[in-house]
Formats: C-alpha cells, structure tokens, sequence
C-alpha cells in the first residue's frame, strides 16, 4: 500500500482505539456478524433476516429513513450514499451513472458489481447496473456486500454485490409530492392492503426535470404490483411481483474544458438530438417453504426485458450514432438453508440458479436520429449456470468459521446478423470459487473477522464469444476486519483489503464495445465506518474509504509495457461520508450529509491530469403535522462545482453536475 494511505489509515486506526478505550456504564452489545446499519433496518412490525448479515466480510444496510426522503433522477443516486460505493455520474439521458466498489471504476469498462432487486438480476448484457425503474419511496433498504467472499453470486460479482429490497407488503398507504428547482415534479404513491393472509402492494412513481444543463429534460414513470398469499401457520408463501417502467430524456453532451468553467450549464450545438428511451417490463414468481423450523427452502423465477434506444454524439467533429439494445433475461433462483438445533451452531446453506440473456445490439450511423448507415447488428445469447454450497460452523463459543464453494458454467451464441456468421461462446469451462471466513469475539464487545474468496469475470458482449479464447479472469480478494460496539449504540467496522486478478479484461477504447486483458491488477484500501447514536434523539454516521487500484503486469502487447505500476483510470484516491439527524422536537427532524471523493487519471497513461474531486453538502427538514409530513431540502448547499471527466484521445470531456437545488415535498399518510 503507498505511503500516502498510510496517514488516513492510522488516523481511522486510532479513532477506533479511542473509542474503545472510552469507558462506559452501559450494556455493551455483542457483534455477531460485521454488518452496519444506516438508520432502520427493520421497517416492519417483525424482524427482517438476511443472509447478508450471516457473511464475515464488509456489510452495509442502509434502512427505509435514509433512502425515502431523497430527491433523485436516477435511482442510483441512492448507492452513492452507502460507504464503499463510488457514484459516477455521467448525466447524459438514459445512460445516466454507474456505480463501482473496490478500487474498480464506474465507467463500465470492467464489469464487476452484481446488482439486484428483491433478488432478481439487474445488470445488462454489458455489466451496466440497471436501476432506472425503482422510486426512493418503494424502497424498504438496501443491502451491500463488499469483497469476494459471498458464495451466493457468481455471474458479475467480481467485487461484490448490492441487493435492494422494495416493499413486499406495505403497512397502509402514502403518497409524496415534490417540486424544486430545474423545473423538478414529482409524485410517488405506496399502498399496502392486506385481507386474511393475501397482501396487495401496490406504487406508482412519475418524475419530470427540465435539468440543470440545457437540453437535459426527463420523463419518467414506473408502475409495480405485488400480490402475496401466506398459508396457515407461515408453513408457506407465494407471491407474484410485476413492474412496468418508461424514461425518456434528452441528453445535454460533454463540454471542453474551457466551456465547463465559463458555461457549465450550457449543452453543445451539436448535441441537440441526442437522448433517448428506455422501457422495462418484469416479471417474478416468489415461493418460500418452511417445512420444519430448521429448515427452509425459497425460489425465484423472473423475466425482464429492457428496450433502450439512445442518439449520442460526443464531439463537433464525431458524428451521431444510435445505439439500440433490446434484452430479455429470464432465469431461475434457489436457495435453502439448514440449521439444526446443536451446540456448534452448525448450518448448511445451499443454492441454485438458471439465467438465459438474448441480447440485440445494434449500433447506425444518424444525422439528427435519421438512419444512414448500420454499424453493427448482434445477438448475444448468454446461459450462466451456477451453484453454491456454503457451512458454517463454532468450534467455541467466540469462533466463527464459514465456507463455501460456488460454480460457474456458460453456454451460448453470437450471431452477427450481417454477415450472418454464429460464433459459440469461449469454453470457460468449470469457474470454481472457493470462499472462506473466520471471525474471533475476543471480548463481548468486539470481533476480529477475516475472509478469503474467489471470483471470475467473463467477456461481455461479442468478446465472450470466439475460437481463439480471451481467458477468464481470475480474482482473488482479502479482507481482515475489526467490528466493535465498544458503547451502546456506538458501532464501528475497520477493514483493510486486497483484490488481485490475473487476465482482467476491459473494454477497448476504440468504441467497438469488445474487450481485451490488460494483464495483472492489483486493488486495495482500507474502509472505516462508524454509525453512532450519541443521543435518543441525535444519530451520527460517518464512512471514509481510501482505495487503489494499479496494473502490477501489463498484457502481452509490448506496447502497454510502460503501463506497468500504473493506476487504473477513473478510481479516486478516496471517499468520504458522513451524516447526522436531530430530532429537535416528535414533529420536527432535521439532517444533514456530506459526500465526497479524492481525484483519479484519465487514462492508464496517467499523463492527462487528475480530475473528479468533489465535497457536497445537503441539508434536509421536515415537520410532521398528524398524519402531514412537510419537507425541505437543498442539494449541493455551497454551490460546489463538481463534473465528470474522460479522455477522448485528444482532449479532455467534461459533463457538470447539478448545483445548488432546492426542493419542497408534502407527504400525506392514510
């Protein structure tokens, strides 16, 4: 690790070390798992289970009252907010950001997060995350897992995972309005009702901006039902879920630089066609089986199809394209887990999953949205099949060992509809990853965790398919970890990790969405989080991650040589979080939060500057009347300039975020 992480680490370091030291005259608490919690896990009246909370590695949960009340175009806005995720907003239409973990980057080059939604697949063909058709107010919280060491997820879950939960069943019904600044509405709506043992839930979301940049208008709208039926004694459950979403949105294009400082609200010339729309449509069928209290048994059967049609040009002297993608995903999830009544506290969980992607792709040459020319016309068809099977077991009362063992196989074809050639995907073979997990409660209240896993990461679009093989990666990742409660109501986690891969593929640079090995990476850091609640009416929180990621052996190409101890483009050096909320009276609550983030390379070269750096404030009040909830927020309180940056080959393209914005909601509860 670089000497300049050394001054951040020591100070987390001592930070926990004070506050352990600190003597108290309370209960403390004793850690069982290394999980933090933002605000309130349990939302409902009966306690939430999560196997998230069971793995010994990094696990954040951020609860209903910290996602609810924000204001967001695009949901994965909402991420940004968790430790350990990075945002990067790129603001252009329907390609609106993309998150990233673990000395990773956002900019879709190398897949790596597994992203999903009440536990069915959201990512494209591409790895992109797709988030675009879940409102804040449906949301009941979400679960990031960080690292290797999860044996539930093979397919994109290079660095780790992200769950968002939505409602199953909603307890009465609330509708949110919202109007502020850059021509912002919108209205969300919520409404549970619950018969014997059938539950409906049932929301309804619509957003319109006119942006903060020129040529920035969106328009969305979502619609989702739920329908449950738990049989007698909660033996069973079963239960239909479906969701319909429509986006579409202009794009304001990337600026130079010396536009971005004197115009950084303005939208190119060139730019005003591009935008475009996106639809999804969802299904899923959810069973759980509880045949014996130690026992129990869930599947998961879905489809999706996502349309996205998007017109892009990125500078004067480019032309427009259009690029079409059309998927549909369909598959099936199972999982079980054992846990007998023993003095080792032995449990065995287990699991499945069928998932079947049939992806079109294809690019054309457009002047203002009018075909010229096709560029290209692919189909992907992409079967993943894998299984896990993990243990847990006390050997001794303050020791805790997992393990666990997944597998991957893919099947599948590429047909470029041009030429009308098939291409089979690339024999990857059998993908094993072995994972493995210790933690030592060496007081009551703290915990020393470690774990170790494996993960693999395959080529993405076209380049998962050829007769000469791109190799999968291989990706190995540490982690070691201290989670204490050294106070009532005072919970902190200090992790330090390691990923390395061998064989990491990225996209080209060329823009023709194949992949290629940069050879041998090497990613690590140190993430420090604590959640406090210094009073019953005052909570604290606060997250710092500092991070690095650098190719240790360039591929074979002899040109990329000089690449070597490089860092990988578009990580920052550091994140940092932190928030509060004061209840000053049972009516009025009032919040704050800080975001913000060190500065990164361009390029791999490292020889364009470091760019990205950014710290926002956002403020937020609100006064409970009844059954009325009144709120106020301002979004960027300083008015802080912050953008997003790549490199084209010759010059520097920046795309501005939002400045100060303020914005008024009602809620009504019924």
């Amino acid at each position: 690790m670089h000497k300049h992480f050394l001054s951040p680490l020591l100070l987390s370091t001592s930070l926990l070390a004070s506050v352990y030291a600190a003597p108290t005259a309370a209960e403390p608490t004793q850690p069982s798992s290394p999980v933090i919690e933002l605000g309130r896990y349990e939302v409902n009246a009966s306690p939430i289970h999560s196997p998230a909370s069971s793995l010994l590695t990094s696990v954040t949960i951020a609860g209903y009252d910290q996602l609810s009340n924000e204001s967001v175009d695009y949901p994965l806005e909402l991420l940004g907010k968790i430790p350990g995720l990075t945002l990067t907003d790129f603001n252009q239409g329907v390609i609106t950001a993309d998150i990233s973990i673990r000395g990773f980057n956002g900019e879709g080059s190398s897949p790596h997060l597994r992203l999903l939604v009440d536990g069915i697949p959201h990512n494209l063909n591409n790895g992109y995350n797709d988030l675009s058709p879940i409102f804040p107010l449906e949301i009941e919280r979400i679960e990031a897992v960080k690292g290797t060491a999860d044996p539930r997820f093979g397919h994109n879950a290079v660095a780790g995972s992200v769950n968002v939960h939505t409602f199953q069943s909603f307890d009465g019904q609330k509708i949110k309005l919202l109007a502020g600044s850059y021509g912002t509405q919108e209205g969300q709506a919520i409404a549970g009702f619950t018969h014997d043992r059938f539950t409906q839930t049932y929301f309804v979301g619509a957003r319109h901006s006119d942006g903060y940049r020129d040529h920035a208008t969106i328009d969305k709208h979502s619609f989702s039902g739920k329908w449950f039926y738990t049989g007698a004694e909660d033996l069973w459950r079963l239960g239909l879920s479906a969701r319909v979403h429509a986006f579409e949105a202009d794009a304001p294009g990337y600026l130079t630089f010396a536009q971005s400082r004197s115009t950084p609200r303005a939208s190119p010339a060139f730019s005003n066609t591009d935008g475009g729309t996106q639809d999804n449509l969802q299904f899923s069928l959810h069973g759980d089986l509880n045949p014996h209290p130690d026992f129990t048994v869930s599947a998961k059967t879905y489809a999706h199809e996502v349309q996205r049609r998007r017109f892009v040009r990125f500078t004067a002297a480019g032309s427009q394209q259009e690029r079409y993608e059309d998927e549909v995903h369909t598959g099936l999830i199972t999982s079980a887990r054992w846990q007998p009544d023993n003095p080792l506290s032995f449990a065995l969980d287990a699991g499945a999953e069928y998932h079947r992607q049939d992806a079109d792709n294809q690019r054309y040459s457009t002047v203002s949205r009018a075909r010229t020319a096709t560029t290209r016309n692919h189909n992907y068809l992409l079967e993943n099949t894998g299984a896990h099977l993990g243990a847990e077991i006390r050997p001794v009362s303050p020791v805790r060992l997992t393990a666990g063992l997944r597998a991957d196989r893919y099947d599948g074809e590429f047909l470029n509809r041009t030429s009308g050639a098939r291409t089979p995907i690339i024999d990857y073979g059998t993908l094993w990853q072995p994972k493995l997990g210790a933690s030592y409660q060496f007081l009551p209240q703290a915990q020393l965790y470690g774990s170790y896993g494996r993960a693999f990461q395959i080529g993405s679009g076209s380049s998962a398919y050829s007769t000469k093989p791109l190799e999968a990666s291989q990706n190995d990742g540490y982690e070691i970890g201290l989670h204490t409660t050294p106070r009532k109501n005072l919970t902190a986690r200090l992790a330090l990790w390691r990923q390395t891969a061998s064989d990491e593929l990225k996209t080209k640079a060329d823009g023709s969405g194949d992949l290629e090995n940069i050879g041998s990476t090497l990613r690590e850091g140190a993430d420090l989080e604590i959640t406090w609640r210094l009073r019953p009416e005052l909570s604290l929180w606060a997250s710092y991650t500092i991070q690095e990621g650098i190719i240790t052996n360039p591929g074979a190409n002899p040109a990329d040589a000089a690449l070597r101890d490089n860092e990988i483009d578009h990580v920052p050096d550091f994140t940092y979080k932190a928030g509060a909320d004061w209840d000053a009276t049972k009516a009025l609550t009032f919040s704050a939060s800080l975001l913000g983030q060190g500065d990164y390379h361009l390029t791999t070269s490292n020889n364009n500057g470091r760019w990205g750096d950014y710290t926002l404030l956002n403020l937020d009040a609100r006064y409970r009347w009844k059954k009325v909830t009144f709120g106020a927020s301002v979004k960027n309180v300083f008015d802080r300039y912050h953008e997003y940056v790549w490199f084209d080959g010759t010059q520097t393209l920046h795309s501005p975020g939002d400045g100060r914005g303020f914005y008024g909601t009602v809620t009504i509860e019924f």
